[in-house]
């Protein structure tokens, strides 16, 4: 039975809390919850806070001899994370980062033809959008498949209050009345776990996709595979 460790690298216990709560194990798999240490930022926010939660988890993870407790890591934090490649030449074991997931998702189904990532705070935007290029291995953006990336404007740490569920419903109606023919949105950050049955509720014509949930089934698909 695999055991999957999904890593939170920032601080905020809070937010491993929520993904303890919303995300739920595959069948015949495990799952296991890391929080970096407090030397980690709360919040990742941008190229050096990616790079200062890299130097504050990867020892951790080491000195904590993680990799040999489990089977797959799953960095839970929607970027190009840092991690993801440290990670990978410490161990022969699968890691993966969520947004890789739902970029594999999303070009592996033949249902899906138009669609955008949705953050946290805009100052994820140039970086989302540049982590898609590289994905796409073409050098230039996507466009055919995606529209550039949007931001509700809500600090991680808020995501899931429920209190915030109104405004981040109003913002993603103005976004697909903005944007035509959207059949998906990828929730671009962890702690938009749980929303993606929330808003299907709401826009039923709409397939959105929670990152950590995605990455735990590839992450154990990895593990079944010789």
């Amino acid at each position: 039975m695999p055991s999957i460790l999904i890593i939170n690298p920032n601080s905020s216990v809070s937010v491993s809390e929520n993904l303890r709560r919303t995300v739920c194990a595959p069948p015949n798999s495990t799952l296991h919850f890391y929080t970096a240490p407090s030397s980690a930022p709360p919040e990742i926010t941008g190229h050096e806070t990616l790079a200062l939660s890299e130097q504050a988890a990867l020892p951790d993870i080491l000195e904590k001899r993680l990799l040999d407790q489990h089977d797959a890591f799953l960095v839970a934090c929607y970027s190009d994370h840092p991690l993801v490649a440290s990670l990978a030449k410490h161990t022969q074991k699968p890691v993966l980062g969520i947004m890789q997931a739902t970029l594999l998702y999303v070009y592996a189904s033949a249902r899906l033809h138009r669609l955008f990532v949705l953050t946290s705070t805009s100052g994820w935007l140039p970086l989302l959008d540049e982590a898609i290029t590289r994905f796409s291995g073409t050098g230039f953006f996507p466009e055919n498949k995606f529209y550039r990336s949007k931001a509700l404007d809500v600090l991680v740490l808020d995501l899931a209050d429920p209190s915030e569920l109104a405004k981040i419903t109003d913002k993603v109606s103005a976004y697909l009345c903005e944007l035509q023919g959207v059949d998906c949105v990828l929730l671009g950050c962890a702690g938009m776990a749980g929303l993606d049955k929330k808003l299907a509720e709401k826009f039923p014509g709409v397939k959105f996709v929670d990152s950590v949930k995605a990455g735990v089934e590839f992450a154990v698909a990895m593990t079944r595979m010789p």
